[in-house]
């Protein structure tokens, strides 16, 4: 993902994109030239989604990634 606009709506929109776009997202945006704080800041969202998408796993297609 050369485009950092794309890879920070694949964060912010993880439910509309594979698994591996978003695994690409995150290092692109990791290797980006974007302030660390912003990059401490996608590093911990994508550690929630991950967190959150594992705990939802069983119950797929009845509740959201964040319980909604």
């Amino acid at each position: 993902m050369k485009d950092l606009h794309r890879a920070v709506d694949v964060m912010h929109h993880p439910y509309q994109y594979s698994d591996s776009d978003l695994e690409k997202a995150y290092e692109d945006i990791q290797e980006s030239p974007l302030k660390e704080i912003y990059k401490e800041y996608y590093k911990r969202l994508y550690k929630r989604i991950l967190d959150c998408k594992e705990k939802n796993k069983d119950v797929v297609g009845q509740i959201g990634y964040f319980g909604g």
